[in-house]
């Protein structure tokens, strides 16, 4: 069966010098799908560098870790490896009209088929991220978002509770395939979210459907990842109403993992779970394969 690996990343994310975790390299990365039985991998580059006004997507401790290095590195491995791209919205001119061709034209040249995970502090309905995201569609480019709340935080694409800004960048860019992951998404499996736990990992039971059910059944254009404890903590937190989540949503959820560093103890626990689903009756079989790869396939255009 086709598994791929919609959330994969490459280098030293230590955000301190002291902090544990083994760097994710190619060859373990590789090794890491092999023992796993994974056909292939998405790789979302992640940037330690960004434009004066612009903080960084995620602070890094590897400095050869640019976006075009990782594009670069990626094309060694055509048969595993899916490149995908990354920019911040505040890029070359830091305006709302700022034209991207000259990156999206690179990325594409390179193999990319999509863009992401975009990580910039600013609403999702910000008119630069507007513009970005258009500009993507317009070029038939996937898009994975970085989501969090309104507060100040590190890195993420920011929302209220209910995520009305994420739904007026949906209506503002029809044409853009938005793929939604972080804990400011999957916070809203269940109605009634504080803005607080829109930066954590909401538990209990999900007693009355939240945004997430709505938007991915209002918006052809909206996709959802798995990957992350915030994916695995929205399908297992109830665990009658994650699945029930899953095989509605079969179309329109991805695989993913997430691992930032090799030695990680999340290695594995998306897949043994959704088997288990499988195994146990509450995941159809039509909604796993589709779960584990063939969505991404099809938006991928990968035989």
């Amino acid at each position: 069966m086709l598994i791929i690996d919609m959330h994969a990343h490459i280098g030293d994310l230590r955000m301190r010098p002291d902090e544990p975790g083994r760097p994710v390299t190619w060859e373990n990365l590789l090794a890491r799908l092999d023992a796993e039985g994974i056909t292939k991998a998405a790789m979302l580059p992640v940037y330690n560098s960004s434009p004066e006004g612009a903080p960084p997507g995620v602070a890094l401790l590897d400095g050869r870790m640019s976006v075009h290095d990782q594009v670069i590195d990626a094309g060694r491995y055509p048969d595993r490896i899916i490149p995908f791209g990354n920019m911040d919205p505040r890029w070359l001119d830091n305006n709302p009209h700022t034209d991207f061709t000259p990156l999206l034209d690179w990325f594409i040249d390179h193999g990319c088929r999509g863009i992401g995970e975009v990580t910039a502090r600013l609403p999702f309905d910000d008119p630069r991220v507007i513009n970005m995201f258009r500009q993507c569609g317009e070029r038939g480019l996937l898009v994975t978002i970085e989501s969090a709340g309104m507060q100040a935080g590190t890195y993420g694409l920011q929302d209220e509770p209910n995520m009305p800004r994420l739904e007026r960048l949906l209506q503002a860019a029809p044409q853009t395939l938005i793929i939604a992951h972080g804990p400011g998404f999957w916070a809203e499996m269940a109605a009634n979210v504080s803005p607080a736990d829109k930066w954590a990992y909401p538990d209990g039971p999900i007693e009355q459907e939240g945004a997430a059910w709505r938007l991915l059944r209002a918006y052809p254009n909206l996709y959802a990842d798995l990957s992350a404890h915030s994916g695995y903590n929205a399908i297992t937190r109830d665990a009658p109403a994650g699945a029930r989540f899953l095989n509605e949503f079969q179309d329109k959820l991805l695989f993913g993992t997430d691992i930032c560093f090799d030695d990680s103890p999340q290695r594995g626990i998306h897949q043994r779970y959704l088997t288990s689903l499988l195994e146990q009756g509450a995941l159809s079989e039509s909604a796993y394969v589709k779960i584990m790869g063939a969505n991404a396939a099809r938006l991928l255009d990968i035989d």
